[in-house]
């Protein structure tokens, strides 16, 4: 049996991107060399890897089982040509990472783009998700690290405390609360406009609410932030978000803040990772570089 490293490289874009055609250009294969080359180790392992649903590709219980194995063999590899470059060569390559929607959006979108501008043989990919996707695209090993603001409580994960972070309550600036401090029972019976289950957000807001007694009626659910704000400009109920994605709105006054007494709504940003995979150097450069960009804690 002979298992070459393409072959590798390929099952392991699969798996990744889900599609022939989107791993054979992230390899710069054509899709009928990538395609040949999957076949062909399939044919060496006497096995599927991999089971159609729809137009795109999912592993089944043995590619599964070979991902992580790749992923290692692909990252040794990395490590050796990276040990034997000449001191000072450019560091390059593709890294994949994976974000919740805040984070995603409104931290590492403009710390990727810095990057890669600083280094220019580079590529970071930032997909971006709620948290729970986050922790899953770790675990499939799709992702070399996660940025997520909720909680993780899977063994095989290590999680790091990263950034800080606050939640604000806010409505449309007509509202009868609008700017102003109230107890907990002033919200009781108010309509509220939330993230989707999974968000980190939502988790967060909805443990501490409920902490307080307030328990949130939840009239309509959106999946991202500027849904949220869409409808509670148009009078939908009151939201909860990060304040980083509240702050051109309040600036223009077209969201007001409601100062909720007791309702403790700073976190915290956690960086995630597969105890069974070592960084590459690409992704301890990034780790190393959103430190002092974005003034994270590790």
């Amino acid at each position: 049996m002979r298992i070459t490293l393409k072959q590798l490289a390929i099952f392991e874009a699969v798996a990744r991107s889900g599609q022939v055609a989107k791993a054979a250009e992230l390899v710069n294969l054509s899709s009928p060399a990538a395609s040949m080359a999957l076949s062909e180790l399939e044919k060496q392992l006497d096995t599927r890897l991999f089971e159609r649903i729809g137009n795109r590709l999912r592993l089944n219980s043995q590619g599964s089982l070979l991902l992580p194995l790749a992923t290692e063999a692909l990252q040794k590899i990395e490590q050796i040509e990276h040990a034997f470059s000449p001191a000072g060569a450019e560091l390059g390559g593709n890294l994949n990472v994976s974000a919740s929607s805040t984070i995603g959006n409104y931290l590492l979108a403009k710390s990727a783009v810095a990057f890669c501008q600083q280094h220019t043989n580079t590529l970071v990919n930032v997909d971006i998700d709620n948290t729970q996707a986050v922790i899953n695209a770790v675990l499939e090993f799709r992702s070399e690290m996660g940025f997520i603001e909720g909680q993780c409580l899977d063994s095989r994960i290590a999680v790091e405390a990263w950034h800080k972070d606050k939640l604000l309550v806010f409505c449309h600036p007509a509202h009868p609360l609008a700017g102003q401090s109230v107890a907990p029972s002033a919200l009781h019976d108010m309509p509220w406009v939330m993230r989707e289950e999974g968000s980190g957000t939502r988790d967060y807001f909805v443990n501490a609410a409920n902490a307080l007694d307030i328990q949130p009626q939840e009239k309509f659910r959106f999946s991202t932030p500027d849904a949220i704000k869409q409808a509670v400009k148009q009078g939908a109920g009151l939201g909860v978000l990060s304040e980083l994605t509240l702050e051109k709105e309040l600036i223009r006054k077209e969201l007001a803040v409601i100062q909720v007494e007791g309702l403790s709504l700073e976190r915290k940003f956690y960086r995630i990772h597969h105890k069974s995979r070592n960084f590459t150097p690409i992704g301890l450069e990034f780790i190393k570089f959103n430190k002092m960009f974005l003034n994270t804690d590790g």
